[in-house]
This record gives structure tokens, C-alpha cells and sequence, in this order.
């Protein structure tokens, strides 16, 4: 089983609970070009480091970097379907200029030829005033809310093997903070909807990302603290209900 932690801007390392499980560390923070938009050289180096890990769970802190589930889902190379569970469609356009964004780089991975459709739980509506070319709308499979019965119904329409992308800016702000507007989905439903996923599909790769950014002296404030434990407690549960996914070798 492994589990990766991808240390951008240290969110994740100042999380007790994670200590509970056998996780390594990849530094990524040292690289520039990487918070909300990733450079074309940004990018290369995060690709270099990434190929020295096995494809399994990785948290990636931040919903900022949130682009880098493209890189992690472009590795499979057996057919296979991207959930994501996100308050936003990541469906926007690309600017001029940077390889990936958070905000579009969905739109890239739907490109991926292995990828046949992508499942996307949570956002309230799809971008709007935006085009979206058709050649994507015939792979997505739209869900508002994970509610069992249309989970069960959309899970048939996809491939086996699945990727799963977590942005826990989904959930309510009673459930974790993120740094993002927040959606309404509470933990237990996402919880719910993964062990369905799980007990459905062949799990082959996971990421969670949603961590809010702390500076070096907020991070010791009370209500900073609250904040950590909150997120903390939630990738917690997130990993033990996605673990049992990854307790024999995948096919990727």
C-alpha cells in the first residue's frame, strides 16, 4: 500500500493524524511556478519527481495544486473512468501561458486516451458562459449530489477500473475548511460513496487535495489549530475507507 504526501507548502506535515499511516514524502516546495497556475518547467519537474513513486493514494495538500491529478491519472494507461468529487467543475478554459491550472485541468485529462468517461459529484452546475466542446460532454456524467441510487446508476456507465480525485472543498465548512467556497456534502456521504466505489470498481489510483494555507504565524492560532484537526480527522477517515481498495497489487 502506498501512500504519498506531496509537500508543497507543508499543509499536510502538521497533520498528527496522518503519523498514524506508512506514508513517504515527496518535497515539491522547493519548485516555482506551481500555486494556482503550474509553469511548463514547474510541471516537468513535478512529472520527474512523481515518476519515482508507485501509483497508489496521494495527498497533494492544497486545492490549489489540485492540477496535479492530471499527471497522476495520466499513468494509467489501462481504459478506465475518473471520479471526482469537487465543489467546481475544473472545466475552465486554459490560460495562455502555463501548462495547468486547478480550474481546468480537467478539461486536459478528459483528452487522456485511456480516460473513456469521468464522473464528476458535487459542483452545483456546470461553468457557466463557458463552451465546453462537445467531444467532453459525451464523457462526463454529471452528479450535483452523491445520493446512493444515482451513484449506483451512473457507476454502471463506466469502465471497471477507476481513478479516484477527492477535493474536499465538496464538503460543508462544518465538515472541513478549505480555502475555496465549500459545497454541502457532509463526510459520511462521501464516505458512503466511496465505499460503494470501492465495492463496485477496481480502484487503480486516489488523491485527496482541499488543505487550506496556513502562514508560518497563524498556524499557531487557536482557531488555525481547529482547522487542522478538522481536515486532519477527514483525510483520516478518507484513507481508511480507501485503503481496503489497495490491500492487493492493482493493475495500472
Amino acid at each position: 500500500m502506498v501512500i504519498t504526501l506531496l509537500n508543497f507548502d507543508n499543509t499536510l506535515t502538521c497533520q498528527e493524524e496522518l503519523r498514524r499511516f506508512p506514508y513517504k514524502v515527496v518535497e515539491m516546495g522547493d519548485i516555482p511556478g506551481t500555486r494556482l497556475y503550474c509553469s511548463r518547467d514547474a510541471l516537468r519537474e513535478i512529472a520527474a519527481r512523481l515518476k519515482k513513486t508507485k501509483i497508489g493514494i496521494t495527498l497533494i495538500g492544497s486545492g490549489d495544486f489540485h492540477y496535479v491529478s492530471y499527471l497522476l491519472a495520466s499513468y494509467v494507461k489501462t481504459p478506465f473512468a475518473l471520479i471526482l468529487f469537487d465543489n467546481h467543475a475544473d472545466l475552465q478554459p486554459l490560460p495562455r501561458g502555463v501548462a495547468l491550472s486547478c480550474a481546468s485541468w480537467l478539461r486536459r485529462a478528459i483528452e487522456l486516451p485511456a480516460l473513456k468517461k469521468a464522473l464528476l459529484i458535487g459542483p452545483r452546475a456546470l461553468p457557466a458562459g463557458e463552451k465546453i466542446p462537445p467531444q467532453y460532454l459525451t464523457k462526463l456524467i454529471f452528479l450535483p449530489k452523491a445520493y446512493h441510487t444515482t451513484l449506483v446508476r451512473a457507476l454502471k456507465e463506466v469502465p471497471p477500473n477507476v481513478y479516484i480525485s477527492i477535493d474536499k472543498d465538496v464538503l460543508s465548512p462544518e465538515e472541513v475548511i478549505t480555502n475555496w467556497d465549500q459545497g454541502a456534502l457532509t463526510l459520511q456521504e462521501l464516505l458512503s460513496a466511496l465505499r460503494e466505489i470501492v465495492r463496485q470498481k477496481n480502484v487503480i489510483g486516489a488523491d485527496i487535495c482541499g488543505e487550506p494555507y496556513f502562514s508560518p504565524v497563524s498556524i499557531l492560532l487557536p482557531s488555525t489549530q481547529k482547522a487542522v484537526r478538522k481536515n486532519s480527522r477527514a483525510n483520516a477517515m478518507i484513507l481508511k475507507t480507501l485503503m481496503p481498495a489497495f490491500t492487493y497489487e492493482k493493475a495500472s
